[in-house]
């Protein structure tokens, strides 16, 4: 009870010293802009909190954390390419800005953390060899999973966009949100475990779904109870195949409908956010999620509580070093380099 006490006690002492840098940090910010939505960096913010918890104290539902990064990030990229389609240098743009915020710190952690069949990687290739060999669950460059899932989305969705006509364009991105507990139903049942979880076709209903958000923002809605209805299908057959086949986990498709409800109260919100610290984490979230396990193993033979204590103010100034160094320079060159027209929607920014 006494140890109990006493890390309660330093990680309160460390949750006092870390908000005020997190609060320094954000006043002299150079990339802070207006424009910015707050309440989506704050829900950045809190995705990666999750994913941390999870991995640093063992939080049973952290993982949500990367169900909402997938709802976003289909709802900030599926805005911009909607509202960009039209526009010249359409696949320039949006890959040229991606590239350099994507691959500078992937290739990164690559070097540092070099995994076994490291020539997938190169290509988000790593599904194969996993497949193939089992899931390195344990190694820091496991996390790049999500990653790998999201450029993949980033091959489909812009072609989706460009060449699909609206009437044909929406019934596409309902399919994949529809199909998407089957997917894992057939994953789950003919592939090795736990591969549901790490592959696109199965996690197209958060994605999508985020897409499918930013559409209906921009109109795209001709029935909102088609919606709603077509929105509570996938739910509904995750619990029913847990009633009929048994324990699946966790819902993925229960939670991918909370995460739209969380991205499309924030993306609404237009008062500010005090949540300040989530905000600064949202804003260097790619840095925590590719380095936190790495540094977290770096510390592991502490043991307990210890070694999030240390782990997680290391990761944290890591972040800030990282976004100040090569992201926020490199991001802003792509903005300058790969110039693209303005949202309709002021204020919701992807970066």
């Amino acid at each position: 009870m006494a140890s109990f006490e006493r890390d309660l006690f330093h990680g309160i002492d460390f949750a006092s010293r870390s908000g005020r840098f997190i609060m320094s940090t954000m006043r002299s910010d150079p990339t802070h802009r207006q424009s910015r939505s707050e309440p989506l960096d704050a829900l950045r913010g809190l995705a990666i909190s999750l994913v941390i918890a999870c991995h640093y104290v063992g939080f049973t539902f952290g993982l949500v954390g990367v169900d909402l990064f997938f709802v976003l990030s289909g709802f900030l990229i599926g805005g911009i390419l909607l509202d960009s389609r039209e526009q010249p240098g359409y696949f320039s743009s949006f890959y040229g800005r991606r590239a350099f915020r994507i691959l500078p710190l992937y290739w990164l952690l690559l070097l540092i953390a070099p995994p076994a069949h490291w020539g997938y990687y190169l290509f988000f290739a790593q599904a194969v060899p996993w497949l193939q060999f089992g899931y390195p669950l344990h190694e820091p460059t496991f996390v790049t999973w999500s990653l790998a899932i999201e450029e993949q989305f980033y091959l489909i969705l812009p072609a989706l966009i460009y060449w699909l006509p609206r009437r044909w364009l929406i019934p596409v991105l309902w399919s994949g949100v529809l199909l998407a507990p089957v997917w894992r139903w057939l994953f789950d049942a003919y592939l090795p475990d736990l591969s549901w979880e790490y592959l696109l076709p199965g996690r197209l209903d958060g994605l999508f779904g985020g897409v499918l958000l930013a559409a209906f923002l921009r109109g795209y809605c001709r029935s909102r109870i088609t919606w709603a209805m077509l929105a509570c299908l996938p739910p509904l057959c995750d619990i029913a195949y847990f009633v009929v086949a048994g324990p699946f986990a966790y819902f993925l498709s229960v939670t991918a409908l909370i995460c739209s409800a969380a991205v499309w109260s924030g993306a609404v919100t237009q008062r500010p956010i005090m949540l300040r610290p989530l905000i600064w984490m949202g804003r260097r979230c790619y840095a925590l999620y590719l380095f936190h396990l790495l540094v977290y193993n770096m510390f592991v033979g502490l043991g307990g509580q210890f070694t999030a204590l240390i782990a997680l103010p290391i990761v944290c100034i890591a972040a800030e070093i990282s976004w100040r160094t090569i992201e926020a320079p490199l991001i802003g060159y792509a903005k300058r380099r790969f110039a693209r027209a303005e949202s309709s929607l002021q204020g919701i920014v992807a970066v």
